[in-house]
């Protein structure tokens, strides 16, 4: 008669506990916020709320407003998580960008993905919440945001389909509460896109010997800094113009082009800080013309559009 080995007492852990899976997944979603900078949405969400002044919207409810924010930073973190997905190759061949958290390992490419499919979920399903018409125009929506990062391989216009995709952002305030969008929203919108690629020219001059070795397009890499540098002024000064304008037809009053002149300033600071990669492209002050200057520039718009309305 065969012996039977007694059998091991259960111990009642499953193969793959629960707990700890959801710490796994705590731990993922935390390297993918960290990598896509969450906090960072600060940069087109000012111009989207603007949206309701320069529109003449009716005020949004609780309900509204926070459906609304959760388009906007699903939004965001969709096209930031995507890019970070798409670009995973590229970033573990730049040193500038293998800190990353995919390239550092920290945050698989399965998960990256899983992260920005649930924020394109989300968005799909906060839209319809808003307006049938905002849920349809979300799918679109988020193929134009998934394909930014496709550009660069093609064309040194990518900065302009950065700008676009956050240029979208007023208009698609606007459409979702009220089905169109009048000339006055859409010029905020050219104003939105024009600054984005402004700026993103800029920063992009850092990596502009790494565009050449891997063959990817870029303004800087194709026509050099000062160049560079021209285009980016040329940006910011249609795009000043474009929110003038917008205030114009939205008959708005002194307290907004006051913010107006304040953005001017700071867009002229930002280029006299980097007015030091002019020659080869290097500036010590980079980081802080790209972010700080930006981020003041969406917050000054709103602050000012909103006392606008409610002080004029």
């Amino acid at each position: 008669m065969t012996r039977q080995t007694p059998a091991k007492p259960s111990t009642g852990e499953l193969p793959n506990p629960p707990a700890k899976e959801l710490v796994t997944n705590l731990a993922s979603f935390k390297a993918f916020a960290a990598d896509i900078k969450i906090a960072h949405s600060v940069f087109a969400l000012p111009f989207a709320m603007s949206a309701f002044v320069i529109g003449h919207l009716p005020l949004p409810t609780v309900r509204q407003v926070l459906l609304l924010l959760t388009c906007m930073i699903c939004a965001r973190s969709f096209a930031m998580g995507m890019n970070r997905f798409l670009d995973r190759r590229i970033d573990r061949a730049n040193p500038r960008t293998l800190s990353r958290k995919i390239p550092a390992g920290q945050l698989t490419a399965r998960q990256g993905f899983a992260w920005s499919a649930l924020a394109g979920a989300l968005l799909i399903a906060a839209a319809f919440a808003l307006s049938p018409l905002a849920g349809y125009c979300a799918p679109p929506l988020l193929a134009i945001l998934a394909t930014y990062s496709l550009m660069k391989h093609l064309t040194w216009l990518t900065h302009w389909y950065l700008g676009l995709c956050l240029g979208l952002a007023p208009v698609a305030v606007t459409v979702a509460m009220t089905g169109t969008a009048p000339i006055s929203v859409l010029l905020v919108g050219l104003g939105v896109c024009l600054w984005t690629a402004g700026f993103d020219v800029l920063y992009a001059l850092q990596d502009r010997e790494f565009d050449v070795q891997h063959g990817l397009h870029s303004v800087p890499r194709h026509f050099g800094p000062a160049v560079t540098l021209r285009v980016s002024r040329i940006c910011f000064a249609i795009m000043i113009a474009s929110l003038a304008l917008a205030g114009h037809l939205a008959a708005m009053g002194p307290y907004y082009y006051a913010g107006i002149a304040l953005i001017t300033a700071l867009l002229i600071y930002e280029h006299v800080l980097v007015r030091d990669a002019r020659i080869d492209g290097q500036s010590r002050h980079l980081n802080l013309a790209f972010f700080n200057m930006n981020a003041y520039v969406s917050v000054v718009y709103f602050v000012f559009t909103a006392l606008d309305a409610y002080l004029w």
